[in-house]
């Protein structure tokens, strides 16, 4: 069970600290935690509350939602390759970037497609935020967060797509990577993109309950992808989540 601490007291903290949405299953933060767990890295954590105002967070980060990282009196950050590179540089061993420069750059690009804006875990928010947006009376939290997001029903409309197209570039590198006979999206050992596409996979095709307890209803919103991108969810995809996730992921989630 995470231990989380009150904001105000991980503010005033140093060292090595994390807001994560807590009882969701934020691909951002659970990679985030990951991360610094496999680097060995002793962290604090509080909590962020999905839709909400999170009024003293964002005085403090400038953020309203998770994750929030923050070390010692740096200023805190919140983007995905932020977050990687300050775990490098806190524990460059072992390292979860490759050494070579174009598998690194791949990586990162790969990665991108997960994590970035209009990467795979930003498409599948503006569609399950969708039915509630187009509602025309969305509960105030999901509005809040349609309207930092950008909510656009161009955007939407083109979501399938875009992530028909990420998964089949990941299941094309993976494929290259078996025929090799490497068990890693790149080069010949984890990296981050491993961990990343571990967590993201969960906005498609959530783990079981007893790896991932969350809500009924929650669930049920997250398990609506449309049956297109589950089409093209490769099963060699679905077999690296669950052999990367029994590795280096603590189960059940903590949330």
């Amino acid at each position: 069970m995470l231990d989380y601490r009150p904001l105000n007291e991980i503010i005033k903290a140093q060292g090595l600290r994390l807001v994560l949405v807590k009882g969701y299953p934020s691909p951002w933060g659970q990679a985030a935690k990951t991360i610094f767990e496999i680097k060995g890295l002793d962290f604090l954590v509080a909590a962020q509350e999905a839709g909400g105002t999170n009024e003293e967070l964002v005085a403090w980060s400038g953020e309203n939602s998770g994750p929030v990282v923050a070390w010692n009196d740096e200023k805190p950050i919140s983007r995905w390759l932020d977050i990687l590179m300050l775990a490098e540089r806190l524990a460059p061993t072992p390292s979860l970037l490759p050494d070579n420069v174009h598998d690194r750059a791949l990586m990162i690009g790969l990665a991108n497609e997960l994590c970035g804006e209009l990467g795979l875990g930003w498409n599948r928010r503006l569609q399950m935020f969708a039915p509630a947006i187009d509602s025309g009376s969305p509960p105030e939290g999901v509005a809040r967060m349609g309207s930092k997001y950008g909510y656009r029903r161009a955007d939407v409309a083109a979501a399938s797509g875009r992530l028909i197209a990420q998964l089949e570039a990941l299941a094309a590198q993976l494929r290259s990577q078996v025929a090799k006979g490497r068990p890693f999206f790149i080069g010949n050992r984890l990296s981050a993109l491993d961990i990343y596409w571990v967590a993201f996979m969960n906005l498609l095709q959530l783990s079981p309950p007893s790896q991932c307890e969350v809500p009924d209803a929650l669930r049920e919103m997250i398990d609506s992808t449309p049956a297109e991108v589950m089409a093209a969810l490769d099963p060699l995809l679905v077999s690296h989540r669950d052999r990367i996730f029994n590795a280096h992921f603590r189960n059940p989630m903590e949330l």
